[in-house]
């Protein structure tokens, strides 16, 4: 520690001189001049390892033992001298460095870790409590030590001392608080009255303390400017800060290092800077931590950027209750009894003062923020215990050289410390007692039944993985029996004592008795007991959601402030009860509305009112050639260049030494860029007729040339007067003059169009801002929706959230494919950008898995993932906008022609562009399957049931609703089955489709049979959404993000499975198998599984029980996926004899490129001409 200072050799040397002989090993350690001060600070963080070690078997908190670990060895300091040579720095340590050292750590990760919503929320109780609590409890004590105590204290010290004893440190009540999960917003209140009663204690203690030493050099002025510097600079600064290291961070991208490092030494900085300009330093580096959070760092460093600040509070709190703990000790060093009873009733009458306190807010504090309850307050008020801060203005007051010392100052040190060790000793050990005796142990019955189903569905995962690890060669010999018993989980929310069993808390194992035949059957819950589990579910579906928005932005689908916005939105849901978030929070984000869009309008209108393209030549052969001069390049070019020109005179009209001097050449100059801009002006009005008066910039130039006709005629009028220039026409002179420059303001036209551009560029960033919005929106609630089943275990809760998120997931669709009928190219770049993120990201994840594996060296891999992050950094400036992809280009990237020109060329041939108006119907529910369609541009509306995926036991079929927009795909399984169609399309706009029709895809079939052949291709493409989808359903796959599922699933392969025939799964080369069409059955357990199913792991054998049974086989990471047709079932083997040839003789005769078709209407007129792909495009 190079801020405290070590003892000279000499007064090492005097202080050992009259020791004994026995005590030389103390002398020569001492002797070398070593800092004892390093083994001291160091020594207590390992004390405190060793304490957190040992702290499950010790019922006092960590900090109070802490405390009296220092305590004691500050005692052995005053009898031990070798001891007080490692203490003697730290007991007399300067109160502001002990300040300045600590209290930034401390404030940033609080504030840093506060939700800011629920701060904002409850600003006004912070306030209240932090500011007139703290003034009224600091009076009053005041009133007590100044009436009460035999001190002869005046009012300024008293108030100063009140000021040093009102501050509060409720370190551990909040981390018991945290630990129960109580309501957070009574964690906050608690941390946010201490961080800003902080700042009003140094504030109240600076003020005081000037006035008790030195009140006749007191300036009202200078009190309240440093008062007005503390209050609203301190807050100001913070803001500031916050904006620049902000600033600073979007321009850095997953480099821990220097992020973490810009964190730590911006908070030092602030508090300092703020500090040297009279600020509060507390305030602002809260303000700028409330205002900064972990979206503003790179995704990547989210879990070392929170251990960090986590290990540097841990080290702060650790040092600090160390030496606070010595301190305490050197105070106590000459107490008297008189001193140990003024402690305790000064201890009593203090928390009696807390308490009079709170009640005395509490009118206002129940009818803001989050409201406030009686055990609120009581935790309030028990949990006000005292730490470092109250003994840095402590140890500040003691070191004053102005006050009295003994009547003063040791006894500031003494009452202080011993309120300090008090606090410690029975509020902070007690606290977990009081806690309990006010019930806010006691877990409610939704968060019983939630942890209850997770500790069920871990047991259910370890089963699973138990009958995996028995058919293992190595491990099948284990003692199962024990294994079970040591990995057996139980819930948390259950005590030893507990005489209630937890499943009586689960919706499927509650039963009661019938009233009239005494049967056991299920118990319904109150309205009660449902309003407060719909409560619990809505909390926990806001929660995910904001799971879900993090993990879109750490796996860059979301940029920064997207992913902020969306997060913030969900948490401030979370004040509003049964309001779940919808499309409407969002969907002002995209918007086209606002200052730029109005400005765009205003500067469009005025530079394009009169559309030339309508503007025809006269006959006349001169009023002809006027208009081919006017509207010509050249000319336009040169009445800028006159323009320009005409700057030059101008300025030198204001020299006065050239304009006296020349007056005759600039005035003749003047003269000819005048007749220019009438030349100019008579030209276009010979050319436009009579539209030239409605051109805003023709009427502009007109008040131009008027101008300069007033210009002139001043000028002629000071010439040729007669009468003696005075102070009037000087000043006519200089507005002449100054009516000159308005020529330049005609530069203005070419300035427009670029501001347009520029308004434009800002325009598109705000609708690809807003899009990123509605997308990620969208894919947190398909996500959520796969999990709502695990969020409430109530059938009828679920049956309500599904429908809700249903309802919000289809509105935010069709929203966002207005957006991208409205602006393809915003929708294309956000799409673009997210694909190649995307890529990336499995590009970094190949590269850790070669890592990982031993084939790639740690050298190597930090220059690809160099390369990797140079690429992702400049995504960060991606075009917003790019062109939309024609027809052919999306037929091109179909998943299942996989790039094959071949099967491409075929496809172009054959395929149709189809053309339909709003509310045209593209596909009837029950129809034949006619083909794929491919949407190229517009918005759909898809109505019906679910997709047969063939089960022998049909799944329930329900009502559904969603909106397809460019570049999905529609009628593939219909057309692979020859099922009818399960859905109605209807246009939501006008809607063009890349038509491919069933004949056409089975010659194409036909063609095409070599393995992988695209039968089997388009069937695989289906097995993998059906199976993302399946999977993002399955708990173990919760934390799986989408883009690590697919490439999980990459490498998957199909294969059939007849009715009544056998097939083996899990034997060793699988990871995962999924039935995505059929059904088949588990031999060993007879359990069914209907596509779409996860194939549970403890199966090992299946038999098909549908007539089409096809499994997606995800292989093992070491087994070699099958390639050939002998290793590999065939579903797509080539056609018979017969069915080709019955499939050639439906085709139609193909025409080639040029073939056309007609969009029938349901009265059989055509509607719309359409072209064949090649054609159209």
């Amino acid at each position: 520690m190079a801020f405290l200072h070590t003892e000279s050799h000499s007064e090492i040397s005097d202080m050992t001189s009259d020791n004994d002989t026995s005590l030389m090993p103390w002398i020569l350690l001492s002797d070398q001049s070593q800092p004892g001060i390093i083994l001291t600070v160091f020594g207590a963080c390992l004390f405190g390892a060793v304490v957190r070690t040992l702290l499950q078997t010790l019922k006092l908190p960590y900090t109070v033992l802490l405390a009296l670990c220092g305590m004691l060895l500050g005692t052995l300091s005053f009898q031990y001298p070798e001891v007080s040579y490692y203490t003697k720095e730290i007991a007399h340590i300067s109160p502001k460095l002990l300040i300045h050292t600590f209290m930034p750590v401390l404030i940033f990760s609080s504030a840093f870790e506060i939700e800011s919503h629920i701060f904002w929320k409850s600003l006004i109780q912070v306030l209240l409590l932090a500011i007139p609590g703290f003034l009224l409890s600091s009076s009053m004590i005041a009133l007590l030590v100044v009436k009460v105590y035999a001190y002869n204290w005046d009012w300024y010290v008293g108030m100063m001392f009140g000021a040093i004893v009102s501050t509060i440190d409720p370190f551990i009540s909040t981390a018991l608080l945290r630990s129960l999960g109580t309501a957070k917003p009574l964690i906050l209140l608690i941390e946010g009255e201490s961080l800003f009663s902080d700042g009003a204690s140094i504030i109240t203690f600076d003020a005081f303390k000037d006035l008790a030493t030195d009140l006749s050099h007191f300036e009202a002025t200078t009190f309240t400017i440093k008062l007005i510097l503390k209050v609203f600079g301190s807050p100001l600064l913070g803001f500031i800060m916050s904006k620049i290291i902000m600033f600073w961070l979007s321009y850095i991208f997953n480099d821990g290092l220097i992020e973490i490092t810009i964190s730590l030494a911006m908070t030092y900085i602030t508090f300092y800077f703020a500090e040297w300009l009279g600020m509060s330093g507390v305030i602002a580096v809260l303000i700028m931590g409330l205002l900064l959070d972990t979206v503003n760092f790179s995704p990547e460093i989210e879990v070392f950027l929170l251990r960090f600040w986590e290990m540097l509070t841990y080290l702060a709190n650790t040092l600090i209750f160390f030496i606070v703990g010595i301190v305490v000790a050197r105070a106590f060093q000459h107490v008297g009894v008189n001193d140990f009873f003024n402690i305790v009733v000064l201890y009593f009458a203090m928390y009696i003062i807390r308490l009079v306190t709170v009640i005395a807010l509490s009118p206002f504090l129940v009818r803001t923020g989050y409201g406030f309850s009686w055990r609120w307050a009581a935790v309030c008020v028990w949990g006000g215990t005292k730490g470092a801060f109250c003994l840095s203005l402590t140890l500040m007051a003691f070191q004053s050289d102005d006050l009295d010392e003994e009547q003063v100052r040791e006894k500031i040190l003494v009452l202080s410390s011993g309120m300090v060790v008090l606090t410690l000793l029975i509020n902070a050990s007690s606290m977990t007692w009081f806690l309990r005796l006010l019930g806010l142990y006691d877990v409610s019955v939704p968060r019983r039944m939630a942890m209850y189903s997770a500790v069920q569905r871990v047991r259910e995962s370890s089963q699973n993985t138990f009958s995996l690890l028995k058919i293992d060669r190595f491990l099948a010999d284990a003692n199962w029996e024990m294994a079970e018993q040591r990995v057996l989980i139980e819930d948390p929310y259950k005590t030893p004592n507990e005489k209630v069993s937890i499943e009586e808390f689960s919706p499927t194992a509650r039963m009661t008795k019938c009233p009239d035949c005494d049967r056991d059957i299920p118990y319904a819950p109150s309205p009660q007991e449902l309003e407060d589990m719909m409560e619990e579910a809505r909390m926990r579906i806001l929660k995910a959601q904001k799971t879900s928005y993090w993990k879109q932005y750490s796996a860059g689908m979301l940029n920064r402030e997207a992913a902020r916005t969306l997060i913030n939105t969900a948490e401030n849901m979370t004040d509003h009860k049964g309001k779940f978030m919808s499309v409407q929070d969002v969907k002002k984000y995209w918007e086209l509305k606002g200052f730029f869009v109005s400005l765009r309008r205003s500067l469009e209108d005025w530079l394009y009112n009169v559309k030339l393209d309508k503007l025809k030549p006269s006959r006349n052969a001169m009023l002809k050639r006027c208009y081919q001069v006017v509207f010509s390049l050249p000319f336009e070019y040169f009445i800028y260049a006159l323009i320009v020109l005409n700057i030059f005179p101008i300025i030198l009209e204001f020299i006065p030494a050239i304009s006296d001097k020349h007056n005759l050449e600039l005035s003749i100059i003047n003269y000819i860029f005048f007749s220019g801009y009438l030349v100019e002006a008579i030209l276009k009005a010979l050319a436009m007729r009579k539209a030239y008066i409605f051109n805003h910039w023709n009427q502009f130039d007109l008040f131009i040339i008027v101008l300069a006709c007033v210009d002139i005629f001043l000028d002629h009028y000071l010439e040729t007067t007669a009468y003696v220039v005075n102070i009037h026409m000087i000043k006519i002179v200089k507005v002449s003059k100054m009516i000159r420059l308005t020529r330049a303001l005609r530069l203005v036209k070419i300035i427009i169009p670029k501001l347009i551009e520029i308004i434009n560029r800002q325009i598109h960033k705000q609708l690809s801002f807003g899009y990123d919005i509605g997308k990620g929106y969208v894919i947190g609630e398909e996500h959520i929706s796969k999990i709502i089943d695990h969020i409430s275990d109530d059938k009828s809760i679920s049956k309500k959230l599904k429908i809700i998120l249903e309802r919000n997931c289809q509105q935010a669709v069709r929203e966002i494919g207005l957006l991208q009928r409205d602006h393809p190219e915003i929708a294309i770049s956000v799409k673009t950008r997210q694909a190649i993120r995307a890529v990336l990201n499995s590009e970094r994840d190949a590269i850790h898995t070669l890592v990982s594996g031993g084939l790639l060296d740690d050298i190597e891999a930090s220059k690809l993932e160099k390369m990797i992050e140079i690429k992702m950094k400049k995504l960060i400036k991606f075009p917003p906008t790019i062109p939309a992809a024609t027809a052919e280009e999306l037929l091109q990237n179909l998943p299942w022609l996989n790039k094959d020109s071949t099967q491409i060329q075929f496809i172009k041939t054959v395929a149709k562009l189809l053309f339909f108006d709003f509310g045209d119907t593209i596909i009837q529910e029950n129809d034949d399957p006619q083909g794929i369609h491919l949407i190229v541009s517009g918005l759909v509306k898809m109505t019906g049931g679910s997709p047969n995926l063939g089960g022998k036991r049909p799944k329930e079929k329900t009502r559904l609703t969603d909106y397809r927009s460019c570049g999905a795909i529609m009628g593939e399984l219909n057309c692979l089955t020859q099922q009818s169609m399960e859905m109605t399309v209807t246009c939501e706009t006008a809607t063009q489709t890349c038509f491919i029709a069933i004949e056409s895809l089975f010659e194409a079939f036909d063609v095409f049979p070599e393995f992988p052949s695209l039968e089997y291709m388009i069937w695989r493409s289906l097995a993998v959404k059906i199976s993302t989808s399946t999977f993002m359903e399955h708990i173990i796959y919760q934390g799986w993000s989408y883009h690590r599922i697919c490439s999980h699933l990459a490498r998957a392969y199909l294969v059939d499975v007849e009715v009544n025939r056998k097939f083996d799964v899990y034997d060793g080369t699988m990871e995962d198998v999924v039935v995505i069409y059929g059904s088949c059955d588990d031999l060993a357990s007879q359990c069914s599984y209907n596509a779409p199913a996860l194939i549970s792991r403890t199966t090992h054998q299946v038999l098909g029980t549908a007539n089409t049974t096809k499994l997606l086989i995800v292989p093992s990471e070491h087994s070699e996926m099958k390639q050939t047709v002998s290793e590999l079932p065939r579903q797509d083997s080539v056609p018979c004899l017969r069915h080709a040839a019955h499939r050639r003789a439906s085709r139609d005769d193909r025409s080639g490129l040029l073939r056309t078709v007609s969009v029938m209407s349901k009265e059989g007129s055509p509607k719309r001409s359409c072209s064949s792909l090649d054609k159209a495009t």
